[in-house]
C-alpha cells in the first residue's frame, strides 16, 4: 500500500503504524512542510534561544511562517515614504504580498500596517464588519484584484470615518475590532 492510498481509506479501514507491514520510512521520503524554516529548526544545537525563535517554531506549526525575498521587503521599506491618504500607490505591493504563499489580505494588510500606519490599516473580519455592518465577503479563492479593490475603498471608509468622528486613523483598526465584538459579538 503506498501513503496515497492509505489518505483516501475510510474510518472504518484505518491502520495503525505499528500493524503497517511495509517500511515505514517512505512515508519520511515524502515529508514536505515548510522545509526552509523545519531545515533551520531542526538545527538549533547551537542555537540561542530567543523570542524570535519561539516565533519561528509557533509560526512552523499554525503553518503561518512566510518566506519573504529581500526583494519584496525592499519593496514593503519603500512603503514608509507614502503620507496619508496615499494608501492606493502601494497596489504592487500589496498584490505581491497577497501572491505570498500563507498571505491572505488581513495578513498583508497587517504587515502594511506596521509598517506605515499613518497610510494602512488591518482589515479583518472583526474591523469590516464594524465599518459595514455586513459580513466579510473575501476568501482565499477571491481575485487578488477584488480584494486589492475592496482593501482600498475599506481605507477610503477609514479616512472619512475618521474625519467624521474625529478620529485617529491610526489607531482606528484597533477601535474598530474591539467596538465589533462589543457590540456585534463574536464571528
Amino acid at each position: 500500500m503506498s501513503p496515497n492510498q492509505s489518505e483516501n481509506k475510510e474510518a472504518t479501514d484505518l491502520i495503525k503504524a505499528s500493524d503497517f507491514s511495509g517500511n515505514l520510512s517512505i512515508f519520511l521520503d515524502q515529508y514536505n512542510y515548510q522545509p526552509k524554516l523545519t531545515e533551520l529548526l531542526d538545527n538549533l544545537e547551537n542555537t540561542p534561544i530567543d523570542q524570535s525563535l519561539i516565533n519561528d517554531i509557533v509560526l512552523w506549526k499554525v503553518n503561518r511562517y512566510v518566506r519573504v525575498s529581500d526583494d519584496i521587503i525592499g519593496q514593503i521599506e519603500g512603503l514608509k515614504v507614502l503620507k496619508a491618504a496615499e494608501h492606493r500607490k502601494g497596489k504592487e505591493v500589496l498584490t505581491v504580498l497577497i501572491g505570498l504563499n500563507g498571505v491572505d489580505l488581513p495578513m498583508a494588510s497587517t504587515i502594511l500596517r506596521f509598517i506605515n500606519p499613518k497610510v494602512f490599516q488591518i482589515i479583518d473580519r472583526h474591523a469590516y464588519r464594524a465599518v459595514y455592518s455586513k459580513k466579510y465577503p473575501l476568501y482565499q479563492s477571491t481575485p487578488t484584484e477584488r480584494k486589492v479593490s475592496l482593501y482600498f475603498d475599506y481605507i477610503d471608509h477609514l479616512i472619512e470615518l475618521c474625519q467624521v468622528k474625529g478620529l485617529t486613523f491610526t489607531t482606528i483598526d484597533r477601535l474598530l475590532y474591539i467596538f465589533d465584538k462589543k457590540n456585534n459579538g463574536r464571528l
